[in-house]
C-alpha cells in the first residue's frame, strides 16, 4: 500500500505531541530546580562570610589612635573546614594606607555601612565570592585630620559551591529523568486504555451483517468520538430509508409487470398454436397496447429511480433552464395523443423568460407525464389548458375537464402505483405523479393537486427560481 493511503496513527499523533511537552516540562523543571539550587547555595554560603565579616567587625580596636585586629581564628578555621574553598581576609582603611591581612585583593565594588555588601571577583586566576562592610571609625588614626572607615573584606574561592551545586543538579537531573519517563509510560498505557472503545467498535463493524443498517450503541463510545458516531447513525438511517423505500418499491413495480408480462404470454403462446394467419395477426395486435404500457412503465421507473437518487455533485452542475422554451417542447410532443383523444392543448406563457436551475431531462419527463394522465383523462373534444406563473416560485399549472379525484385519493397524492381516479376503465398505476412529484421536490418545490369548483382536475408544479 502507498505511504499516502495509510491513514496516520492517532497513537503516533499523540506521541508526537506529547514528547515536545514533556521535554519542554522536563528542561523548565530541570532549569528551575538549578535556579533555585544555585539561589539557596548562594544564600547559604553568603550567610556564612557575613557571619565573618561581623566577628571581625567586632574585633577591631582603634585605642590610642592605631588600629588592632583580632581575627576570629576558630571561625575561619571552622568555615575552611566546613567547605573545600580557599579564605582570603582583608581589613583596611579608606586610602589603602593600612591594610591588614590579604593586601593583594582586588578592591570590592562601592559598598555600604549598613549591613554587608556580596560580590564576585577574580583573583590568582580563581573565582572569589566576597563580603565586605564598611565600618565607620568615631576617631581619626594615625594622627589624621577627620575619623576614616574601615573596610572588611571576607571571601572564599567558589569552588565548593560549585561541587555542592552540581552533585544536587545531578540528583535532581536523575529525579525530573525518572519522573518524566514514567509519566510518559503511564501516558503510552492511558492512550492505549483511551483508544480500546475504538478498537471495539472496529471489531463492532467487521462483525456486522451486510445489511444490518441499525444504529451503532453510543453508551460506550468516548464523549470526544459521540458526534462522529451521531452522524455516522444518521448517514445509515438515511441509508436505511432508502434501502426500505427501494425495497417497497421494486416490490411494487414487479407486482405491476407480472401482469403485462403473464398477458403477453398467454397472447404469444395463443399465437403460437392458432394456425389461423388471421388469429395469429389479432394476437400479435392486441400484444401492442400492453407493450406499450410495459415501456412506460419501465421508462417511468428508470425515470423515478434516478430522480430519487441525485447526487450532490449532479446537483451542483445543474444548468440554466428556460421553462417558457421548454413547455412548447413538451406540449409538441403530445400533440399527436391529444387529436387522437380530440383534446385540445392551450399553452399561456408570460412575457419574459422565467429561468430555473435544474435537470432538463427530469422536468420534461415530469410535465411530460402530467400532461399524458391530463389528455388521457380529458373527456372528448375537452381542453388542457397549461400555464405558467412566475412569482417567488415558478408554477407550471395543467387543468383538464374531467372528473377529478377523489378527496381520500388526493390526501395520497404522489404516492406509487396509486390510482387517482374513480373510474376503474381510466385508472392508472400513478408513477407518472409520483415521478413529478419526486422532480418537483428535488428542485426545491412540490406538487400540489385540488379539483376546482367549476369542474375538473388541477395539478400544479412549483420549481425554485434562479433568484429566489
Amino acid at each position: 500500500m502507498p505511504p499516502m493511503a495509510r491513514g496516520r496513527s492517532l497513537r503516533l499523533a499523540l506521541a508526537l505531541w506529547m514528547l515536545p511537552l514533556s521535554l519542554f516540562v522536563f528542561l523548565s523543571s530541570l532549569w528551575v530546580t538549578h535556579s533555585n539550587i544555585a539561589a539557596l547555595a548562594d544564600s547559604a554560603y553568603d550567610r556564612s562570610l557575613a557571619g565573618a565579616v561581623r566577628a571581625i567587625e567586632e574585633n577591631i580596636s582603634t585605642t590610642n589612635g592605631g588600629l588592632g585586629v583580632q581575627l576570629p581564628y576558630t571561625l575561619l578555621a571552622t568555615l575552611q573546614a566546613a567547605s573545600t574553598s580557599v579564605i582570603y581576609v582583608r581589613v583596611s582603611t579608606d586610602d589603602k594606607l593600612v591594610q591588614i591581612g590579604d593586601i593583594g585583593l582586588p578592591p570590592p565594588p562601592a559598598i555600604g555601612s549598613d549591613r554587608p555588601h556580596f560580590y564576585t571577583i577574580t583573583y590568582l586566576g580563581k573565582e572569589l565570592r566576597g563580603a565586605a562592610l564598611r565600618v565607620p571609625l568615631a576617631q581619626p588614626l594615625y594622627g589624621a585630620d577627620a575619623p576614616q572607615s574601615l573596610i572588611v573584606e571576607v571571601a572564599e574561592t567558589t569552588e565548593s559551591r560549585a561541587l555542592f551545586l552540581r552533585r544536587v543538579s545531578d540528583v535532581a537531573f536523575v529525579r525530573d529523568l525518572s519522573i518524566s519517563l514514567i509519566g510518559l509510560g503511564l501516558l503510552v498505557v492511558g492512550i492505549g486504555v483511551s483508544l480500546r472503545p475504538l478498537t471495539r467498535l472496529k471489531e463492532m463493524f467487521d462483525g456486522r451483517a451486510p445489511h444490518d443498517l441499525s444504529p451503532i450503541p453510543t453508551a460506550s463510545i468516548p464523549t470526544e468520538a459521540r458526534p462522529l458516531i451521531d452522524s455516522f447513525n444518521t448517514l445509515l438511517q438515511r441509508h436505511a430509508d432508502q434501502y426500505a423505500a427501494q425495497r417497497r418499491f421494486l416490490d411494487d413495480a414487479s407486482h405491476q409487470l407480472r401482469t403485462p408480462i403473464s398477458v403477453l404470454q398467454l397472447q404469444v403462446d395463443y399465437a403460437l398454436s392458432t394456425p389461423s394467419p388471421e388469429a395469429q395477426r389479432e394476437a400479435i395486435a392486441a400484444m401492442g397496447p400492453v407493450i406499450a404500457r410495459a415501456t412506460q412503465m419501465t421508462r417511468q421507473m428508470l425515470t423515478l429511480a434516478r430522480a430519487e437518487n441525485l447526487s450532490a455533485t449532479h446537483v451542483q452542475n445543474w444548468k440554466q433552464i428556460d421553462l417558457t422554451a421548454l413547455l412548447p417542447e413538451v406540449l409538441r410532443l403530445h400533440l399527436a395523443p391529444a387529436r387522437a383523444a380530440t383534446v385540445a392543448l392551450d399553452l399561456d406563457l408570460p412575457d419574459g423568460p422565467v429561468m430555473i436551475a435544474g435537470d432538463d431531462t427530469l422536468i420534461f419527463e415530469g410535465l411530460s407525464n402530467l400532461l399524458d394522465n391530463a389528455i388521457r383523462h380529458s373527456p372528448a373534444g375537452g381542453t388542457v389548458a397549461v400555464s405558467l406563473c412566475s412569482g417567488a416560485l415558478a408554477e407550471i399549472t395543467i387543468r383538464d375537464h374531467g372528473r377529478g379525484a377523489p378527496p381520500q385519493i388526493l390526501a395520497h397524492l404522489g404516492e406509487a402505483f396509486l390510482t387517482i381516479r374513480s373510474d376503474r376503465s381510466s385508472a392508472g398505476t400513478g408513477l407518472g405523479l409520483s415521478l413529478a412529484q419526486t422532480v418537483a421536490r428535488a428542485h426545491g418545490g412540490d406538487l400540489v393537486a385540488e379539483n376546482p369548483a367549476d369542474g375538473g382536475f388541477q395539478i400544479t408544479m412549483r420549481l425554485a427560481r434562479m433568484d429566489s
